[in-house]
């Protein structure tokens, strides 16, 4: 069965809306914490106002949860490892942009080599050499 974006949008607002009511505060004490109006709060939770993803994280926070919880609820995806989602996104790439990101990661790893050799030579105890 195939969940439309409504359907969805539904669901985000009642399970923030339960998550809110679970960690016992009102609307204005979470809009006084994220920064928008209680009216806002309420709005969005009858389904009358969408939030933004950033605003939705927040709300998440102010009710003592992490991003994480809040998507194994929702049923998302669990996001994999950096490496994992960086070989997603290779994946998916034509050769003209694995061009421009081999040269950006062939920088950043000779940046941080010549930044690890620096540290290196930081904590090498000086020698002193007779003649």
């Amino acid at each position: 069965m195939k969940i439309s974006a409504s359907t969805k949008e539904n669901n985000v607002a009642t399970v923030l809306r339960r998550m809110r009511e679970s960690a016992g505060l009102t609307m204005r004490q979470v809009g006084a914490v994220v920064g928008i109006s209680h009216v806002a709060i309420s709005q969005f939770e009858n389904r009358k106002l969408d939030l933004p993803e950033y605003r939705i994280e927040q709300l998440v926070k102010a009710y003592g949860l992490t991003v994480e919880d809040f998507n194994k609820v929702m049923g998302r995806a669990p996001i994999g490892s950096p490496k994992d989602d960086c070989r997603a996104m290779i994946d998916r790439m034509d050769d003209e942009q694995l061009t421009a990101v081999r040269a950006v990661l062939g920088q950043i790893l000779r940046s941080s080599a010549q930044t690890s050799a620096t540290e290196s030579n930081k904590r090498m105890p000086q020698i002193a050499v007779a003649n």
